[in-house]
């Protein structure tokens, strides 16, 4: 044992000489006395000599060390009469020198944390440090350590430390009072509230209301980093639960914040109602019923006001909040909404007042409270609003008006009841005034009564509903643009109250007599039909009949009516059932749609996008039925077209699993239709449909069908004398080149090697660089994910930095073609992609506004201005090219370019002076020159960049 000993106090010795083993010994010891291999005691009495020194730096060390290891014993090794030992020493050692008190500290800190701390030993630790420390002399990380303490001690030990009392309350508040950093008062903050809950604060309640109030309103803005993660409305928000925890606190709160409301400071008001509005809840009835008078002087002045938005809601919040708390007294509650309607009566008088809408507002928000309010609110409201919608003429003022009553509509709905059920209101007759007013003239009012009779729906008898309904179907077919949406949500609303009356009013109204009816009533029908048929009782009626009418030769017009507001409601993917799938199982809509015949191309188009949505949302085995009954036409040789776009279309989203079963014959007749057809819509569909079958394919397909494919584009573009069928070819070649590279397959580079290597074709060079696009559109709706299709991550990223990369591959005209292809894919690229590549990017794009291509110039100036906002050194490199250029191009022929050119200058007015200054005065004088410019929109811009240019020297040397 003696030898261990003295090996400790060799070790020791050596830390006491280098403070750099100070560390590694500590944790070597905590872990010894963990594991056994030295006891506690051995350890302390050996840094007893230390501890007892004269020298105060040597005691200063002795405790430092016993104190890390402390913190570095696990929390639940120690024994409580080891803690108790240890407990004793730390309450000897505080009362020692000053300099010594951090290293106590820290010790502490490590005691409350254990597990096994005797009862009586937070109690001791405490009375010591409150006599023999003065917290705020401390430096800031010391204090943050005594607060910490508290927190573990309040939080874990609460019961142990009651038999303080006063005592501790008192110690608390002298440590804490006059903290200012922002940090520290965000630790207390979080932990006062559970201490004055817990802990009764007698005759020292106001001294601890005092010391928190000191700060209240918070008025803090950070000044360095470590004030950066916390703001002043963090520390506003953890005040305020401080400052009304206990209903005792309301004698001192409610004046406070009384004296608050009247400050000039806005942030004094927020405060101040944000507290009122926590505050009332603790306080309650008793506590604020004395105030109540003044508080609503001062949050009427809130309310009433027009100036601060943030500041009257605020207010209407805070009154809402305490109207909930006297609410439990009827008759003071009854007074104060008394108070509160006196005094704002007269703003509700007329409607074309200026604090109209703030009276409304805050006996809206106050009537939601409860029905009794809502009761007594409603009483003067009510014939107040009556008495002017009957008198005015103004459309304006009946609007207002009829707003006002739809709100308490609403809010009296909410509680249950409508306002006749109000004795004092039987008189009214609210429900014959909508009906009334639902025939008037002007557009909004009457959008606003039909919103009315809707809220109000539960109240209309048979009789009133009926006239509704006929009011709103005369709408339908009047076909006023502005009403039509209204009187959609109207029948929809209905629905689902009377659900049987809307299904008679759809087959007896809506539905009946179709074949006499004037097209341009039935077009309107059919809009608000297909608008109300996403409910499913509405739906199994209507779709039947609208489908029918959208495959019939009645009338052309009604035909595409009727389609185009079946794709609107099939892309909608708001209803109540699975309108695509009921749609074909119960309409057959696909069948009767491929059987329709038409000779207008858009009218096609318009049934294969029908077929497409629906057949994306079909089951594997729905869609492996449609295949089945309709994939025969795509192998016949000699194909129909009208039909075979549409299969086409139809086929696109087919999944996956799906095996189409790919023959020679298809893939021939889908390359023929893609080459050479006259029909523009069927060559893209073909293509589209190529591309989304190679996308999807089994290996063992692809490998079949790709050598095919590249013969027989090799074969066509070897054609001399026919440039259409070349291009038609490069068509197909971009299409397959991007199913490719989407699905990853190991031929995409070759693919896309020979669609860039077009760029330099003398002939059709230019038709590939304006194609080049196609690879990573983002408008495209073919090879995308809805249709099941094979998407691999970054498949754009590989397209750009490919191109990118071949820039050295092109010289003279050629390169004109590169730069075209290159600026389309910057147009699709997300600007993180763009930001990783600038070096290279850049010279590329400072190069092409050389040419002589004015689209390329254009497309190239607007990816720049996006650019330069980086401030890339690359641009910092290239300004004595850059602006110059930007300059010339200022006054530009075409007004894109020059607008976009000055747009440019006005970004790079941004960048340092010292870069930009030798330009300033050319780039000024120019700018002189184009603010006359005859088009409007360049001389704004002109102006714009001029001002910038101005003010780039101020604006620098402010920051």
């Amino acid at each position: 044992m003696a030898s261990l000993n003295f090996d400790l106090k060799e070790r020791l010795d050596i830390c006491f000489n280098d403070t750099t083993t100070l560390d590694p010994l500590c944790k070597s010891i905590s872990s010894e006395i963990e594991s056994g291999s030295m006891k506690l005691g051995t350890f302390v009495e050996t840094l007893g000599s230390y501890m007892t020194d004269q020298n105060v730096l040597t005691r200063e060390k002795g405790v430092t060390i016993l104190s890390s290891v402390l913190s570095q014993i696990s929390q639940d090794y120690l024994t409580e009469s080891e803690l108790y030992f240890i407990t004793i020493f730390y309450c000897d050692r505080i009362k020692d020198h000053y300099n010594i008190i951090p290293s106590v500290l820290n010790g502490i800190l490590a005691l409350v944390n254990m597990n096994r701390l005797p009862q009586g030993a937070p109690l001791s630790l405490l009375r010591v440090m409150f006599e023999h420390v003065q917290c705020q002399s401390l430096p800031l990380s010391e204090r943050r350590k005594i607060y910490i303490i508290f927190k573990i001690l309040i939080e874990n030990k609460i019961d142990d430390l009651i038999s303080m009392g006063s005592d501790l309350v008192y110690g608390i508040i002298n440590s804490i009072d006059g903290e200012r950093d922002p940090n520290n008062l965000v630790l207390l903050f979080n932990v006062l509230p559970h201490f004055i809950k817990k802990f009764p604060l007698e005759h020292l309640t106001e001294e601890m209301f005092e010391v928190m109030a000191c700060y209240f309103p918070v008025d803090f803005n950070p000044s360095g980093s470590e004030d950066l993660n916390v703001t002043r409305e963090d520390l506003a928000k953890r005040l305020a639960p401080c400052l009304c925890v206990i209903p005792e606190f309301a004698d001192y709160c409610i004046p406070l914040i009384i004296d608050k409301l009247y400050s000039t400071h806005r942030i004094a008001k927020l405060d101040s109602l944000n507290l009122l509005r926590e505050g009332v809840q603790t306080f309650e009835l008793l506590k604020v019923k004395s105030h109540l008078s003044e508080l609503w002087t001062i949050l009427k002045k809130e309310i009433m006001s027009e100036k601060d938005v943030e500041i009257k809601d605020a207010a209407l919040e805070a009154i809402t909040s305490l109207i909930k708390i006297i609410s439990v007294d009827e008759a003071v509650c009854k007074n104060f909404i008394n108070q509160v309607i006196t005094d704002i009566k007269f703003s509700l008088s007329d409607v074309q007042l200026s604090l109209y809408r703030s009276a409304q507002r805050l006996l809206e928000t106050i009537a939601v409270i409860s029905k009794t309010v809502c009761v007594q609110i409603l009483q003067i409201v009510i014939p107040l609003c009556i008495g002017q919608y009957s008198t005015k003429n103004s459309s304006n003022d009946k609007i207002a008006l009829i707003e006002t009553l739809n709100n308490f509509v609403k809010i009296c709905s909410h509680h249950g009841f409508c306002i006749q059920d109000v004795s004092e209101l039987a008189w009214t007759n609210i429900l014959q005034i909508y009906l009334d007013g639902s025939v008037v003239e002007n557009t909004e009012l009457k959008s606003r009564i039909f919103v009315g009779l809707m809220i109000q729906k539960a109240y209309l008898n048979d009789v009133q509903r009926t006239v509704f309904y006929n009011v709103i179907c005369n709408e339908i077919e009047a076909g006023c643009d502005e009403i039509q949406i209204i009187c959609h949500t109207a029948i929809i609303d209905f629905a689902t109250m009377y659900l049987q009356e809307i299904l008679l009013l759809i087959k007896d109204r809506l539905l009946s007599k179709t074949d006499e009816t004037r097209v341009e009533i039935l077009k309107r029908r059919i809009k608000a039909l297909t608008a109300v048929a996403k409910i499913y009782e509405l739906g199994c009626a209507i779709l039947p009949q609208i489908v029918t009418m959208s495959t019939s030769n009645i009338d052309n017009d009604i035909c595409i009516t009727a389609l185009l507001n079946i794709q609107k409601l099939i892309a909608s993917k708001k209803s109540d059932f699975n309108i695509h799938r009921f749609l074909y199982n119960e309409c057959h809509i696909i069948d009767k749609l491929i059987l329709y015949k038409t000779n207008v191309i858009d009218h096609k188009m318009l049934i294969s996008n029908i077929c497409q949505l629906i057949m994306r949302n079909l089951t594997i085995e729905e869609q492996c039925a449609i295949l089945a009954k309709y994939a025969v036409a795509l192998n016949t040789k000699i194909l129909e077209t009208d039909v075979t776009i549409i299969i086409m279309n139809l086929f696109i989203p087919l999944r996956k699993d799906i095996n189409l079963n790919i023959s020679n014959d298809m893939v021939e007749n889908l390359y023929n239709l893609a080459i050479g057809n006259r029909n523009l819509d069927i060559k893209q569909t073909s293509c589209k449909f190529l591309s989304v079958l190679l996308n999807k394919m089994e290996m063992a397909d692809l490998n079949r069908i790709v050598p095919y494919l590249e013969d027989k584009i090799d074969n066509n573009l070897k054609t001399d004398n026919d440039i259409e069928l070349r291009q038609d070819t490069i068509n197909i070649q971009i299409w397959i080149t991007k199913a490719f590279v989407m699905r990853g397959y190991s031929k995409s580079q070759y693919f896309l090697k020979n669609l860039t290597h077009l760029l330099t074709h003398d002939e059709m060079g230019q038709f590939v660089s304006e194609q080049y696009q196609i690879l990573v559109s983002k408008y495209e709706d073919a090879l995308i994910e809805e249709n099941f299709c094979d998407i691999k991550i970054f498949y754009k990223q590989r397209v750009f930095e490919y191109l990118l990369q071949q820039a050295i591959n092109f010289t003279r005209s050629s390169r004109q073609n590169y730069f075209v292809a290159l600026v389309h894919l910057l147009e699709q690229m997300p600007e993180e992609l763009l930001l990783l590549h600038l070096t290279e990017l850049v010279p590329l794009l400072i190069e092409s506004l050389t040419l002589s291509n004015e689209h390329l110039i254009f497309r190239t100036l607007i990816s720049l201005k996006l650019l330069l906002d980086t401030k890339h050194d690359i641009f910092l490199d290239n300004v004595q090219c850059v602006i110059p250029k930007l300059v010339q191009l200022s006054i530009h022929r075409i007004m894109d370019v020059r607008i976009a050119a000055l747009e440019c200058l006005a970004h790079y007015a941004c960048y340092p002076s010292v870069l930009i200054n030798p330009y300033k005065q050319v780039v000024l004088d120019k700018l002189g020159i184009v603010v006359d410019d005859r088009k409007r929109l360049v001389r704004r811009a002109a102006v714009e960049a001029r001002i910038r240019w101005f003010i780039a020297d101020a604006s620098e040397s402010k920051e």
